[in-house]
């Protein structure tokens, strides 16, 4: 098959996308959310329910003033306001009122002087003097300034970061609809694999990649299960799958047995299930073997999901392919899943490839190179790592992003812009 014959790395990204949609949501109190490892994604609009802050306030320790013609100025002290407290003493010319940060501005204030600014040698005398010349409003946070009452402060998709619960609570919110998270079964395949912890030969491959594709699923908030090792046999695949989509799963992803071999079983598995497949073999390296479409559930499925089909991904068995495709293909198709705003392609960012290297490769296939950004002044510099096989875990365990580089492209020059994907 040439590289013609085979789908672009964004033609299979866009396609993917476009065939997840949120799962659904949850209504959920916020301190719960605040209690995940992982935040979920909002699936409502949320208005503020209050202004913040909800009550002009001071920014500094210091003194609420009228307007003052000159400085230094000694003004007569005619009471306090303290944060949670107050004060109802109306400020009048040539008067102060010592203020405490956040505590509310007291009526006739003009501006806030900090103490920095004041001689408070007098003050056991009840006067202050003021050595700044304040301007109208300084040091003070006008009720509201930050959100006003009826804003937006969440909307569909945002992350429930601790930043968007903090605004969220502070706007009057207790709960909230949240996207609901997928469930990912994960099976391996092939009679070489023995599971992590069992006794191994020269002849035995670790059935390492499930563990690690669980662990990458498990870091985006998905719930996990592990099927086990399929043998090399139809019927076991069959069993295995089968499993898999008898429960109430979203997406059943499978590991190995994804090409074209005589002991690849994934293909034939899939079209026994009457799998639907809309991608099979991508124009990329590593990772070319790369199976995504949709399996239908059985008809005593559970009834916890409306979904009327599970989503499926068969990744390359080689454990490098396994995890670049997870990064590219999977990765943002379980967020997507997962309430996250659509997005047509995994998040890049540009770097310049090191004086010292240059990089060769196929044309016709993009490439993404395992390597390791660093800053530089003001630059990010990219440098690749020497072990480039699919089968080489050592490289990608030493990067910390992937280096893109195009289909067209066969020399990539040092210097050369670059687009690169975080790890």
């Amino acid at each position: 098959m040439s590289s013609s014959d085979l789908l672009p790395v964004d033609v299979a990204s866009a396609r993917i996308l476009a065939a997840c949609v949120p799962l659904g949501s949850t209504r959920k109190a916020l301190t719960d959310v605040a209690n995940d490892a992982v935040p979920g994604f909002l699936a409502e609009r949320l208005d503020s329910l209050r202004a913040l802050p909800p009550f002009s306030n001071s920014a500094m320790d210091g003194y609420a003033v009228a307007a003052i013609d000159a400085v230094p100025a000694t003004l007569k002290l005619v009471g306090q306001s303290l944060a949670g407290h107050g004060s109802d003493v109306v400020i009048g010319a040539g008067e102060a009122i010592a203020i405490t940060t956040g505590a509310p501005i007291p009526a006739g204030t003009f501006a806030v002087v900090m103490r920095e600014q004041c001689d408070e040698s007098r003050r056991a005398e009840g006067l202050v003097t003021v050595q700044h010349q304040p301007r109208p409003g300084e040091h003070i946070r006008q009720r509201g300034e930050d959100v006003d009452t009826g804003a937006i402060v969440g909307a569909v998709g945002d992350p429930l970061t601790p930043a968007r619960l903090n605004l969220l609570w502070s706007a009057g919110h207790t709960q909230a609809l949240v996207a609901r998270r997928p469930t990912v079964a994960i099976m391996a395949s092939g009679d070489e694999l023995k599971e992590v912890g069992a006794p191994l030969s020269d002849d035995d491959i670790v059935n390492s990649n499930a563990w690690a594709i669980a662990a990458a699923c498990r870091r985006l908030g998905c719930v996990v299960r592990l099927l086990g090792i399929a043998t090399d046999t139809l019927a076991d695949h069959v069993r295995l799958m089968e499993q898999g989509i008898a429960d109430d799963v979203d997406v059943l992803l499978t590991i190995g047995g994804v090409s074209v071999g005589s002991h690849d079983f994934v293909r034939p598995a899939l079209e026994a299930l009457n799998a639907t497949l809309s991608l099979w073999r991508l124009a990329m390296r590593p990772g070319k073997p790369l199976a995504f479409g949709q399996l239908p559930r059985p008809a005593t499925g559970p009834a916890t999901t409306s979904a009327p089909a599970v989503h499926f991904f068969g990744l390359p068995g080689n454990p490098v392919s396994a995890m670049v495709t997870f990064r590219l293909f999977v990765q943002p198709a379980l967020l997507r899943l997962a309430g996250a705003p659509a997005t047509t392609a995994a998040a890049t960012r540009v770097a310049v490839l090191a004086d010292d290297v240059a990089f060769t490769k196929k044309r016709g296939l993009a490439f993404f190179a395992r390597a390791v950004v660093d800053r530089e002044g003001n630059a990010l510099v990219v440098r690749t790592v020497d072990r480039q096989g699919s089968g080489q875990i050592s490289g990608l365990a030493e990067a910390n992003a992937l280096c893109c580089f195009p289909a067209d492209a066969e020399r990539i020059d040092p210097g050369s812009a670059v687009d690169i994907l975080d790890l």
